[in-house]
């Protein structure tokens, strides 16, 4: 007798509240600190990296200014601590198939 498996899905959590943005935030949007939080400073500017499918699309990975993955949030936090600059039209949550991260000061890697 076989037993059937289930697809492994990624725990995500429909949020209740709404938010001024589109959720899950898409992946190279630029965000900036509102106020000084912990060791960040007011006004420096990240971008929304690619979700990882072991940690769902609740946890976002914040890319600092040299193109590396630096810290994750939830959207939760992301709407109290960060105001969005621009909202990506990039359509891959995963990045499958797309470049990793450049630094700020140069070209582009996201689709805009």
């Amino acid at each position: 007798m076989k037993r059937k498996t289930k697809a492994r899905l990624p725990f995500t959590v429909k949020p209740k509240k709404k938010y001024s943005f589109p959720v899950p935030i898409p992946p190279c949007s630029a965000v900036s600190v509102r106020r000084g939080v912990g060791k960040l400073k007011a006004g420096r500017v990240f971008r929304v990296g690619y979700y990882s499918k072991m940690d769902g699309l609740d946890c976002i990975w914040l890319v600092d200014e040299t193109g590396s993955y630096d810290q994750t949030i939830d959207h939760e936090l992301l709407n109290k601590f960060f105001e969005i600059q621009s909202v990506a039209k990039e359509r891959s949550l995963y990045g499958r198939g797309r470049p990793q991260f450049s630094p700020m000061g140069s070209e582009a890697t996201c689709v805009r």
